[in-house]
């Protein structure tokens, strides 16, 4: 963990006044029960004590202290900046989404996702998934993935009782896309984002172009809106807190990129510009201060909403490939990872932070 001279804000109520900060809530349908921070039988014995010692998991009622507490820095405490592992032995690991109480994962290179309950279980959610790589849920709790083997190359949608997916992007200027990676909801009006990039060497069908993509309310699948080209293998995509600002990690040069967009969802007359480098840059999330966490060769790169570094999360193998908030606080971070030149089965990892994320 590199060292951080960031300030540590703690607010308190006062024993004979008002609260002056209240600690975020869970909320919406996404919110679930949640022991801690880290779960799986692989992070904890059956007693359910601390396995580092010293009291109860982090998250446990037992561990919460009276009056409502605000901490800033979402990395305050955290000791080592290390995820645990939830459960290894896949082949590629990508896309969480935390929805209805679960983490839904991808397993791309297998074809299959899995979902992951709040009480440790694990079991297939969908086979012959497409290659399915990103995930998102919307205002309404239905799931939208990105399919990108070249079969399918398309977004879909699933109902909020997760049944059949239905694709809602299939094509733009009458060709299929290259291979949707990674997607985002706006919730306000159910604007979804999405990127193309292109590692595979399928010469069949595709774009011309490597870009990012709007899907507006109510559109066709065939009526995307290439929001901009000049993208060297878009990826990592994500909204700000006020859904006003547009991230995109552009993996081919390790920069993560930011626009402002319009109040109908179009992008900003600024368009896109750096406010981050992030080797090996792929998914990323938000929380809910506005805090970014980019999937990186390193680890989990966090900066804050301008691009200032404040720490690095790391895994114990491999690389990271993506994130996602979930628990029933939202403030637990689930982890992916790839192989990272290695032989090793990838994971699924979690960390507890301080600051809840959207999901």
């Amino acid at each position: 963990m590199n060292s951080r001279k960031w300030p540590v804000l703690v607010i308190l109520a006062s024993a004979a006044g008002a609260v002056v900060a209240i600690a975020c809530s869970e909320t919406g349908p996404d919110a679930g029960p949640r022991g801690n921070g880290c779960i799986g039988q692989d992070c904890f014995d059956a007693s359910g004590g601390n396995p580092d010692g010293g009291g109860p998991l982090p998250g446990t009622d037992g561990g919460d202290t009276d009056g409502a507490v605000e901490i800033t820095d979402p990395l305050a405490g955290i000791n080592p900046l290390t995820a645990k592992l939830v459960k290894g032995g896949y082949q590629f690991t990508e896309g969480p989404v935390w929805i209805g109480n679960r983490l839904i994962f991808s397993d791309t290179n297998a074809s299959t996702m899995y979902q992951l309950y709040s009480d440790g279980g694990i079991d297939v959610f969908r086979n012959n998934s497409g290659r399915a790589n990103g995930n998102a849920v919307d205002a309404q709790g239905r799931l939208v993935t990105c399919e990108g083997s070249p079969n399918r190359r398309r977004v879909t949608r699933t109902d909020a009782q997760l049944q059949t997916p239905q694709p809602i992007a299939t094509t733009f200027n009458g060709s299929g896309f290259n291979e949707p990676n990674d997607v985002i909801v706006r919730k306000k009006d159910g604007t979804i984002y999405f990127t193309d990039p292109r590692y595979s060497n399928d010469p069949d069908g595709g774009q011309d172009k490597l870009a990012a993509y709007r899907l507006p309310p109510g559109a066709n699948p065939d009526q995307a809106q290439r929001l901009a080209f000049d993208f060297n293998q878009p990826n990592g995509i994500a909204l700000s807190p006020d859904e006003g600002t547009l991230y995109v990690v552009n993996n081919g040069d390790g920069r993560v990129l930011a626009a402002p967009l319009n109040a109908d969802g179009t992008l900003g007359a600024a368009g896109f510009s750096k406010i981050a480098d992030a080797d090996g840059g792929d998914g990323m999330a938000v929380d809910d201060r506005g805090n970014l966490y980019v999937a990186a060769t390193a680890g989990i790169l966090v900066f804050d909403k301008a691009g200032a570094p404040l720490g690095t999360i790391t895994i114990p193998q491999g690389a990271p490939s993506n994130c996602a908030f979930g628990g029933s606080d939202r403030k637990t971070l689930f982890i992916t990872s790839n192989l990272n030149g290695g032989n090793a089965a990838t994971g699924l990892y979690s960390i507890k932070l301080n600051v809840p994320g959207l999901p």
